[in-house]
């Protein structure tokens, strides 16, 4: 039996009837781009949010990235962010001219919020980016009180986390904006690329959708220098009847992920993902760590036809498209470690139970 790390084929097969109406209705009226269905969708997040603002644009990296200009950052400001990311964390930041500090992992793959709050303290960052990583959400609120004391415009990346809620709050509860991602990977993906700002702040949305069509406003005159990152009328229309599955998947997610914890918890060379008091986990991703033989582990998974990935492989402050902005002497331990011991078992709503029990036992007869 063959189990892919993902299967977007059968979510189509699921919902094919629906997603194809949304096509021809798209086709029909011939607004591709920016069409009824773009304000339908942002309507949607401003619902699922709880923000007064949502903005669809072309991809979460645009939308990190209009985050960072609409913030105040300026050319040579520095920017904190974790280096245990996505580089689409941190490439924006080198788009706007800025320059990245990276930061440590913390507890649970999470960013080390302690050491951001110094830096924040030290005034030695002008902007924070927070990333909440494999559906998870930390505690922002110390890091968020912190950067109101200090002036200090603080961004979430929650481009793994929307449907996540940890004590009531919600990305963009406690954060200038949060920046959104509709890859096909996400919880409810685009068959294509998209993204999204939220935010409370109404001049904020305003001068993002400026940003997001070349710089032209309301009266469609160009005010500034803007992009092109438009989300495609029929990528809204999917994500849009995507977001209302959001509960149902995330429940069969985690519903996956425990049957997982369930045999993971035995071993000791293991640790499992943390499902905390008072949240709700989406597992976008279901990463465990093996303090041995993870790259064994793997291939003997691979071997029984089941697919993993290693998020993340090579922390930010290794690549070299950073490397001007990492200090000879700058140490990551933590980072380093997750990066040797990670590993992400397949998780998605059309796993099968049978699927499920297949990998269970596989990672029982492993050599532990």
């Amino acid at each position: 039996m063959k189990i892919p790390f993902m299967r977007l084929d059968r979510q189509f097969e699921q919902h094919k009837d629906t997603i194809m109406t949304i096509c021809e209705r798209v086709f029909s009226h011939g607004k591709v781009l920016q069409g009824p269905e773009i304000d339908a969708l942002e309507a949607k997040l401003c619902e699922v949010m709880r923000t007064k603002n949502a903005v669809a644009v072309g991809s979460a990296t645009d939308a990190l990235f209009f985050a960072l200009l609409t913030s105040g950052v300026q050319p040579g400001d520095k920017v904190a962010v974790p280096t245990m990311t996505f580089v689409a964390s941190a490439s924006p930041v080198i788009r706007a001219n800025a320059k990245p500090v990276f930061v440590d992992s913390g507890k649970n793959f999470q960013p080390d919020i302690t050491k951001t709050i110094d830096l924040v303290n030290a005034g030695e960052v002008q902007a924070v980016i927070a990333v909440h990583l494999f559906g998870q959400l930390f505690d922002i609120k110390p890091l968020a009180d912190a950067c109101r004391s200090n002036n200090v415009p603080l961004i979430e990346d929650a481009a793994q986390a929307i449907g996540a809620n940890l004590n009531d709050q919600i990305p963009g509860s406690h954060s200038f904006a949060a920046s959104l991602s509709f890859d096909p990977m996400k919880v409810a993906g685009a068959f294509g690329s998209g993204g999204a700002i939220v935010t409370n702040d109404d001049e904020i949305a305003k001068r993002i959708r400026q940003l997001r069509y070349h710089g032209r406003d309301d009266s469609r005159i160009y005010r500034e220098l803007g992009y092109n990152s438009q989300m495609a009328s029929i990528q809204a229309g999917i994500i849009n009847f995507k977001l209302d599955h959001l509960n149902e998947w995330a429940t069969r997610r985690q519903n996956i992920a425990r049957r997982y914890t369930s045999v993971l918890d035995e071993l000791s060379q293991v640790t499992t993902p943390i499902e905390q008091p008072g949240e709700t986990h989406v597992f976008h991703k279901y990463v465990m760590t093996v303090r041995s033989d993870r790259n064994k582990l793997r291939q003997h998974l691979s071997d029984a036809g089941i697919g993993t990935m290693v998020h993340y492989g090579s922390p930010l402050h290794n690549e070299p498209m950073f490397s001007t902005h990492v200090k000879p002497d700058a140490e990551f331990p933590e980072a380093e470690r997750f990066s040797k011991e990670a590993l992400s078992l397949p998780i998605y709503p059309e796993l099968h139970d049978s699927e499920v029990d297949q990998i269970c036992r596989e990672l029982k007869k492993f050599n532990w």
